[in-house]
């Protein structure tokens, strides 16, 4: 009876091994799914997989090693493995350059070695990975520099452009700036204040992206909400009343035609919008007709830019209060 016991039990035994090593399968699948092949010695253990389980899947080749801790499931792997595995193994970089331009759409030369994959990591990272081009910031990325795209950390648009700056040719990041900037991603104010952000003395790039966005603008970058700020200051301390921001005048259509800053009772519009870069023609035709529905109801339309705003304030404040004399002089004549 003792024998005929033992030998039903057996099958039991294999039975049992063998669905612990089903999961243990599954578990390293799983997990290796999430990242495109790629799974954290640590996360399998605290899983349950055992350290014999996974030297019998490393020996099987079922998992790769790559570096310290890391593994990879060739059958899982796929064009985003690379990806997954340079931020895997170093858990501060954020992917960055040509390859967060890539995954962004960027308008990038073709004939840039696209299997390279570029991450930024805080100054004094020093491992290296075969295949990762690493970048050191003296500053951590903000991280409303960042953006996630299929779970992984990306410096947004407009970090990518000021990253890039340093890499690309003059002509090159022209091309790239305007037309990123055409389609709005990022925006030419999102660009101009991240420029403004990480500009300082040697950091790479600064020098010919601030000649760029000089080019798009009427002379320093500044954001157009610092612009306003501006404008807005300008009329308060020249002591010239009357004027709202973000006026919405009788042409507005519920969706275009807020402006900057409004005289209901003068019947004036003061656009501080002088320094905008036009994103396309059609921009600059909605300009001139926004022009022309101002006069057509009988407003008079002022556009300051930064230049006029910041350098020649006094003049600038003496034009706006001369036009809003002579409109009043008008209107009490029409009255």
């Amino acid at each position: 009876m003792a024998e005929e016991a033992g030998r039903l039990s057996q099958p039991t035994g294999i039975m049992a091994v063998m669905a612990g090593a089903v999961e243990c399968d599954a578990i390293i699948m799983n997990l290796a799914a999430q990242r495109a092949g790629v799974c954290l010695r640590f996360e399998l253990l605290a899983a349950g997989v055992t350290r014999s389980s996974l030297g019998r899947r490393i020996e099987a080749g079922v998992l790769r090693p790559t570096v310290r801790g890391v593994y990879v499931v060739d059958g899982l792997a796929g064009e985003r493995t690379p990806l997954h595995h340079a931020i895997v193994a170093l858990p501060e970089a954020e992917l960055s350059r040509f390859t967060a331009g890539r995954l962004q759409d960027f308008a990038l030369d073709p004939a840039i070695d696209a299997a390279t994959v570029h991450v930024a990591v805080p100054h004094g990272t020093n491992r290296r990975i075969d295949g990762v081009s690493i970048h050191r910031r003296r500053r951590p990325s903000a991280s409303h520099d960042l953006v996630i795209i299929d779970g992984l950390p990306v410096t947004g648009p407009a970090l990518t452009i000021v990253d890039l700056a340093a890499v690309v040719g003059p002509s090159r990041l022209r091309y790239l700036v305007q037309t990123q900037v055409r389609d709005q991603r990022p925006s030419l104010d999102e660009v101009i204040a991240c420029f403004n952000s990480v500009a300082r003395r040697g950091v790479n790039g600064i020098g010919p992206l601030r000649k760029v966005l000089r080019t798009m603008t009427d002379g320093e970058p500044v954001p157009d909400s610092a612009l306003e700020r501006a404008t807005a200051m300008l009329l308060i301390e020249h002591g010239i009343d009357g004027f709202q921001p973000q006026y919405r005048p009788p042409w507005y259509d519920g969706i275009r035609g807020i402006v900057d800053f409004a005289h209901p009772e003068l019947r004036i519009v003061l656009e501080a919008d002088g320094r905008r870069w036009h994103r396309r023609d059609q921009d600059m035709t909605d300009d001139r007709r926004r022009d022309r529905l101002a006069a057509r109801h009988g407003w008079t339309m002022i556009r300051v830019t930064w230049h006029e705003v910041t350098v020649r304030p006094a003049a600038t404040a003496d034009d706006v209060r001369a036009i809003a004399a002579e409109r009043q002089r008008l209107l009490e004549i029409a009255a």
